[in-house]
């Protein structure tokens, strides 16, 4: 990044000092209920995350990312590309209530997880691919009408 194009002026300030303020929050917040909050089992988790996010889901990414380009022309990319990201984006949200985390904390709370979520996560995902098909027909209909 040369010189002129660095991040600089009154919004990225704001933002840096407003951005650093939320983490020291959050820090503070880890370290003042460390009974509750485990800080060495937080560090572990996010050290663990970073490692899995960088030697893992980054260049799983790339690569399907490489076969869709190579493998779809250009009309037909984008609504592949956006129902993978949809696609990706539930299944990340979905994540720790279709293995059950926090299930063992809410013994005898009904209220927590109360929901059937791999059917519901199945659901989502299938509405999505539906979309993307639909989203291809009319590309595919466009694309054979003469102008």
């Amino acid at each position: 990044m040369s010189r002129d194009e660095a991040p600089s002026g009154v919004a990225f300030w704001i933002g840096a000092v407003v951005g650093i303020g939320i983490m020291v929050f959050g820090l503070r917040g880890i370290f003042i209920n460390a009974g509750a909050t485990q800080p060495v089992e937080f560090a572990k988790w996010f050290i663990g995350a970073d490692l899995l996010h960088d030697l893992v889901i980054a260049p799983l990414v790339a690569l399907v990312g490489v076969v869709v380009v190579r493998l779809l022309s250009r009309p037909w990319r984008g609504p592949v590309q956006a129902g993978l990201m949809a696609t990706a984006i539930v299944v990340a949200v979905g994540w720790a209530p279709l293995h059950g985390y926090g299930r063992v904390t809410a013994i005898g709370n009904g209220t927590v997880q109360p929901l059937d979520y791999s059917t519901a996560v199945a659901t989502v995902v299938g509405v999505i691919w539906a979309l993307v098909l639909v989203w291809l027909a009319v590309i595919a209909v466009r694309r054979t009408r003469p102008v």
